[in-house]
């Protein structure tokens, strides 16, 4: 036993040294359990939300002309339902530019094509357009940037 008492007071600083590195090495690998428990949860609430939303718009009648291509805005207004979702559908797009320019779940480039198409179509870009001036300068960039090559808000 005197001989392993030696060998530890002798060897101290290396034993203390692994001992450290180990309780690293622990704490980083729990780090990234943690981050990815996390970035799942966060998933699982988006898609709720992404669910709940666009979810409504099949359920309810009075939304139904909102994906449509071919409506006559001059003809037939935006109407305040329509317009309520709508601008709720912004501010989720405008989460999820914030989301992406953080290096979340989505990229830019994904929610790029997708916004292109939404903000296309003639109920969202007539609500986009009059309520402009109230949204995030850098996001109005980014949509404008996103849909340039449809043809609108340019």
């Amino acid at each position: 036993m005197d001989g392993f008492s030696s060998w530890v007071d002798s060897h101290f600083n290396l034993i203390q040294t692994v001992g450290i590195i180990g309780s690293l090495c622990m704490t980083a690998a729990a780090s990234r359990r943690e981050a990815k428990a996390r970035e799942i949860e966060n998933l699982l609430t988006i898609s709720a939300h992404h669910r709940a939303l666009w979810g409504g718009i099949t359920a309810k009648p009075e939304l139904q002309r909102i994906l449509k291509t071919d409506v006559d805005v001059l003809k037939n207004p935006v109407t305040m339902p329509e317009e309520v979702f709508i601008n709720e559908a912004f501010a989720q797009y405008l989460t999820s530019w914030r989301i992406a320019n953080i290096g979340g779940i989505i990229t830019l480039k994904e929610l790029a094509a997708d916004a292109k198409w939404f903000f296309s179509l003639p109920l969202p870009h007539a609500v986009w357009e009059k309520n402009i001036d109230f949204k995030n300068r850098k996001f109005v960039r980014f949509v404008r940037k996103a849909i340039k090559a449809s043809g609108r808000l340019q």
